[in-house]
């Protein structure tokens, strides 16, 4: 098949994509193969002409809030060019998502259950420690480096939250993807713009959304409020708003593992009673270091 390129030179930099190689797609953008100085890439093609104020606010914030983290559990943003008609987000390749290995189509190599889980949420605690929130934290948005190391991406829906709490208003209404919406998310719904406006949020929409990812990277397709089975576009966001949760079920975990009790805390419906990520991180590493221990002995 005949490839497409489109090369640009500034600053001496040289970036190329193949137009046939796509490795993602969403409403306004493109994910295509490419290379950067000649290092395979990812090159992010948004176009500019969709004329919504709020995408090109969204995209602006996408790009500004990349720039500004640095952590080998983000996704990094190596460089931005632009011509007329399309902006180019240049990033590390990557060889799979969370969903490809969950649905059996990425076969590669992976980090261990616990190490991975510790890789997912210490860039979701980057993250937030650089003051913003992701809003769409899914199985499809952490990818598997070419060295086989997880990283969160995906910020089209990220945004700023204050210093001190966290928080942030629904001014837009929730975002995101809503099997894993949190239910304070579900909650403003269907509500007017100044009822949005009145409603504040924090980041352990996150860790909710965490919480519901680390149960289906664990169970390989189940979902915490789908009855034990995998999600429903449906009914699973209505179980979230009842906090209606089965976390042994069919595709469930028994009540002895691990993880059960960590992944009960970060999907409780109330946010403040949610566990932090520090206790996440906390129990993830002393789990690792308590099976480092027995493979000693």
């Amino acid at each position: 098949m005949f490839a497409h390129f489109f090369s640009s030179k500034r600053s001496q930099s040289t970036m190329e994509f193949d137009k046939t190689k796509v490795l993602g797609r969403g409403f306004s953008a493109q994910v295509l193969s490419g290379t950067f100085n000649g290092e395979k890439v990812a090159v992010k093609r948004i176009e500019k002409s969709v004329g919504l104020n709020l995408d090109k606010a969204a995209q602006e914030l996408e790009e500004e809030t990349m720039k500004n983290l640095d952590h080998p559990n983000v996704l990094k943003l190596l460089h931005v060019q632009d011509d007329n008609d399309f902006k180019y987000l240049i990033l590390e390749l990557c060889v799979g998502t969370i969903a490809n290995y969950v649905n059996g189509t990425y076969k590669g190599e992976m980090p261990s259950e616990i190490e991975g889980m510790i890789q997912m949420a210490s860039g979701l605690q980057y993250i937030h420690s650089k003051h913003f929130v992701h809003r769409d934290i899914k199985p499809a948005n952490v990818l598997i480096s070419s060295t086989f190391v997880l990283k969160i991406s995906d910020f089209g829906l990220s945004r700023t939250v204050t210093t001190t709490s966290g928080s942030f208003a629904m001014t837009s209404g929730p975002k995101g993807t809503r099997v894993y919406y949190s239910p304070e998310f579900l909650f403003t719904e269907g509500k007017t713009k100044e009822e949005k406006e009145q409603i504040r949020v924090n980041v352990s929409i996150d860790v909710f959304s965490l919480g519901c990812l680390f149960f289906n990277y664990l169970t390989k397709g189940g979902h915490p409020f789908a009855n034990g089975g995998r999600p429903n576009e449906v009914l699973t966001p209505a179980s979230i708003q009842k906090g209606e949760k089965v976390l042994d079920g069919e595709m469930g975990l028994p009540k002895n593992h691990y993880a059960y009790a960590m992944i009960e805390g970060m999907t409780e419906k109330i946010p403040e009673d949610r566990w932090k990520l520090e206790k996440v991180l906390e129990t993830l590493n002393a789990k690792a270091k308590s099976a480092q221990t027995e493979e000693i002995q």
